[in-house]
């Protein structure tokens, strides 16, 4: 499978219901409240960064406006938060997460270690689309929330103000 600038994207590993996941959140879902409202039970186990991406706001959401998305970068990295998801997390994420697709990646996490997690990213994008204030304000406080570094939360808010509308 391939993204829209034609690179090679690793396919979701085998998941078997039942089992513990791990999952690497970088938009709305840094919220450990949103996440938990969705997927109860979900424990964040750490921060970290996925490596050669980019976060983006150009996923159209079901209200039309634009969702955080990621995609293929040389040099950049996308940061975010790693939670552990209980029995059947996954399937029940996937449920909220139309449009789009789970791949498998492998975060460099804050403490130097590695995690071999799940996340979301959509090739079906529209690059003119505006960020909600109240969605712009979500990913910001959910990456406070987790202490992401001070550089990268301005980068997000700067991301999402070149495309923000008043809610």
């Amino acid at each position: 499978m391939r993204d829209r600038h034609g690179s090679q994207l690793p396919p979701a590993q085998a998941y078997t219901p039942g089992e513990v996941a791990r999952y690497f959140a970088y938009g709305s879902n840094l919220s450990t409240a949103r996440l938990n409202r969705r997927v109860q039970g979900a424990t964040p186990i750490g921060s970290g960064a996925l490596a050669e991406h980019r976060l983006v706001f150009n996923k159209r959401g079901k209200d039309g406006s634009a969702k955080a998305n990621i995609e293929v970068a040389p040099g950049e990295q996308v940061w975010g938060v790693v939670y552990e998801l209980p029995a059947g997390g996954l399937s029940t994420l996937d449920e909220y997460e139309g449009g789009y697709r789970r791949i498998a990646v492998t975060v460099a996490m804050s403490d130097g270690g590695s995690c071999a997690c799940q996340t979301y990213l959509s090739d079906q994008v529209r690059e003119e689309l505006s960020v909600r204030d109240s969605y712009a304000e979500l990913v910001v406080s959910g990456a406070a929330e987790h202490a992401l570094p001070e550089a990268y939360r301005a980068e997000i808010e700067r991301a999402a103000r070149r495309r923000r509308t008043p809610d």
